[in-house]
């Protein structure tokens, strides 16, 4: 490395360090979100004691009783890179419990030490101020959902129309409501509706040519 490189790192020092403390929403439950079961974490205040300060390299973590994880993040303004529980990083979720240790180190280039701060874990106080943090699910489709569904105004329509018969009928408003009006026929396309009785003759359709009708009388 260049010689003001290396004079940088061997003076490196951590100039921000920040702690705060995680624990489950209900006794036993995990906080990790990777884990499936895991719905969230409650998120409560640590205290450095000392305060922190960059020429400082030991500490208490004081933490509500209950505590299981610390979120930690840590920055040094230096060339050295950081690394918390051995973690490459400026940010890492640490699980601890009361009286553990978790170490913050910078490196130099070739991932040497050239400085450790030491957090430990004291457990005291409860956690009243706690905020509540829920982790963000994708929805799962329950096992007999059907394989498509339809809409009505934008929104996925999830009644079962199977013993509808006809009622489910049509919309002329994107779907927000059904249209229950019999519209009769058409022979332009459906420009326009037809509303004669075109009564029944002889089997003809439209389009053909209607028969006359047939009269005949005995007449002499």
């Amino acid at each position: 490395l260049p010689h003001d490189t290396r004079e940088s790192i061997m003076a490196a020092v951590l100039n921000f360090l920040n702690v705060d403390a995680q624990l489950p929403l209900t006794e036993g439950a995990d906080v990790d979100y990777m884990n499936k079961s895991s719905e969230g974490f409650k998120k409560a205040k640590a205290t450095l004691s000392p305060a922190f300060a960059s020429n400082v390299n030991a500490y208490d973590v004081l933490v509500p009783i209950g505590t299981t994880h610390l979120n930690i993040m840590a920055t040094s303004f230096s060339r050295a890179s950081v690394k918390i529980d051995g973690h490459p990083g400026n940010m890492a979720v640490v699980a601890v419990k009361d009286g553990a240790a978790v170490s913050v180190t910078l490196h130099d280039g070739a991932d040497g030490v050239v400085a450790t701060y030491v957090l430990t874990a004291k457990a005291s106080g409860d956690a009243s101020g706690a905020v509540t943090i829920l982790h963000e699910k994708p929805p799962v489709a329950a096992d007999d959902a059907p394989p498509h569904t339809h809409m009505h105004g934008g929104v996925a329509c999830t009644a079962d129309h199977s013993k509808d018969g006809d009622a489910h009928g049509h919309s002329h408003d994107g779907g927000k409501t059904t249209c229950t009006k019999d519209h009769g026929h058409s022979h332009d396309g459906g420009k326009t509706e037809c509303h004669e009785d075109h009564g029944h003759g002889h089997g003809h359709g439209h389009g053909e040519k209607k028969e006359e009708a047939h009269s005949h009388g005995h007449g002499h």
